[in-house]
């Protein structure tokens, strides 16, 4: 029997935020990341979007609950 992978709990409490609370979550942490300095915050904002959407897109199709 193959042996599948229990999802991390805090990784599915993440992706049952709404989208925009998720990107709002992964651009603060890139700007803890370059240490909290201030200036980027556009930037960040655009890059976990971007993340986001990759992630989503190698997730593939997710069932929708009844």
């Amino acid at each position: 029997m193959p042996e599948t992978k229990s999802p991390n709990p805090r990784e599915a409490a993440f992706e049952a935020l709404p989208l925009e609370e998720q990107v709002r979550r992964r651009a603060y942490e890139l700007y803890v990341e370059r240490g909290n300095q201030s200036g980027s915050e556009f930037d960040d904002w655009l890059q976990a979007e971007s993340e986001l959407q990759e992630f989503s897109e190698q997730a593939g199709p997710i069932a929708l609950k009844k």
